[in-house]
């Protein structure tokens, strides 16, 4: 892969500016050039490169509508639904501030980042590979057409469906002219309002720590990308291996004890093809239960009997009726008889029933391992002889 700027920028580049100095200094370089290639495929306008040839193309202004009515509809369908339902039913102090595990995850940033968005650190895991930046200098007027198609089929499951098929993620994302997990993470990011602030590949070391690559994909195990609101001096962090989370790797692999040095809090699982049914998965289903004071999951998770009433308290959502054709084996009876109890309703589709009424999610609580939460300062006593505050000159007050 082409180095995209010297040396010595590349180091800059590693490390993040002071506050104060964030808006006085222009942005990196190759901080820039990402940006501006995470907005043409997310088919946004270019923040840095406004008048770049390829964004003048009739191409890529077709590639913009359609993304604009694809994420449109999903936002109003899944995403907004989402997000108000986050804020009104997940209590603040469960996710402010916390890490959230999100293992078999894939690409989606999309739907971790709107219901947990208070959260400061995202770690994802897939089988799908890291992939590498996507760079504008590698496409023209000629090759753009391709690449943006591959965009669009690859976000094309996600987007009408909720999840990605495995199977069909890595195909496409082997073959992409920008191949992998990162460039579509981007994408998500840019369409949350996102800016990507720094960028780094990673060597997972079978003793849980991390070496950087810098911007150097080839491979690399998995990447870490900070990121926030362009204007703000906010940032969240996430981290996207492409490991074996069975017993045979988990622990093998060093991604085990690297999750261990992690604090404790949530995890979410959506579409997780019932593996921790299985005895096989033992050890991450294992890991999540002991390192997680909030699980938000469909059935397709950790099963339903692992959550003991005397250990987890169980607050349920949408209806029950068993998992699809595919995944029938994983019927839970006793998943069925808490559904026919007491359930809240979900203004949502999710999972493999991703139809809205036909979707379930659980949200699982061990009181035991929440953090006690701070109790509020008091405020400051205001003397009678005070004089009342002068109103505001400013009529926007």
């Amino acid at each position: 892969m082409k180095p995209l700027v010297p040396f010595l920028l590349l180091i800059f580049s590693w490390f993040p500016l002071a506050a104060q100095d964030l808006v006085a200094q222009p942005t990196p370089a190759p901080i820039a050039e990402i940006n501006d290639a995470t907005a043409f495929l997310a088919g946004t306008e270019l923040p840095h490169q406004t008048d770049h040839p390829l964004a003048a193309t009739m191409t890529w202004k077709g590639h913009c509508d359609q993304m604009n009515r694809e994420f449109g509809s999903h936002r109003e369908r899944v995403l907004s639904p989402m997000s108000e339902w986050s804020h009104k039913e997940i209590d603040s102090h469960l996710v402010s501030g916390t890490t959230v595990r999100y293992l078999f995850s894939g690409p989606d940033i999309l739907h971790a980042f709107h219901m947990f968005p208070t959260a400061d650190i995202f770690v994802m895991c897939g089988l799908e590979p890291v992939g590498e930046i996507p760079q504008l200098s590698d496409l023209s007027t000629a090759t753009e057409g391709r690449a943006l198609a591959e965009v669009r089929n690859a976000l094309g499951e996600i987007i009408n469906f909720s999840f990605f098929r495995t199977k069909d993620m890595k195909e496409d994302l082997k073959f992409a002219t920008f191949h992998g997990t990162t460039p579509i993470m981007m994408i998500f990011l840019n369409r949350s309002g996102q800016y990507i602030k720094g960028i780094e590949f990673l060597t997972l070391n079978k003793d849980g720590t991390l070496t950087s690559q810098g911007l150097e994909s080839e491979g690399a195990d998995g990447v870490k990308i900070d990121f926030g609101p362009l204007r703000l001096d906010q940032q969240k962090t996430l981290y996207y291996f492409s490991s074996d989370l069975s017993n045979g790797g988990f622990a093998k692999s060093g991604f085990e004890a690297w999750l261990e040095t992690l604090p404790k809090g949530n995890a979410y699982l959506k579409a997780a093809s019932f593996l921790m049914h299985s005895s096989w998965f033992s050890e991450v289903r294992d890991h999540l239960l002991t390192h997680s004071f909030q699980v938000v999951q469909d059935d397709s998770g950790i099963p339903f009997r692992h959550f003991p009433a005397g250990t987890w308290d169980a607050l349920l959502y949408g209806t029950y009726t068993g998992p699809i054709d595919l995944f029938e084996e994983y019927y839970q009876a006793d998943l069925r008889t808490a559904y026919q109890r007491k359930v809240s309703p979900l203004p949502f589709g999710t999972g493999y029933k991703w139809r809205p009424g036909e979707s379930n999610l659980m949200r699982m609580i061990n009181p035991s391992l929440v953090p006690e939460q701070e109790p509020p300062a008091p405020a400051p006593a205001t003397p009678e002889t005070d004089p009342p505050s002068p109103a505001s000159e400013d009529p926007a007050v």
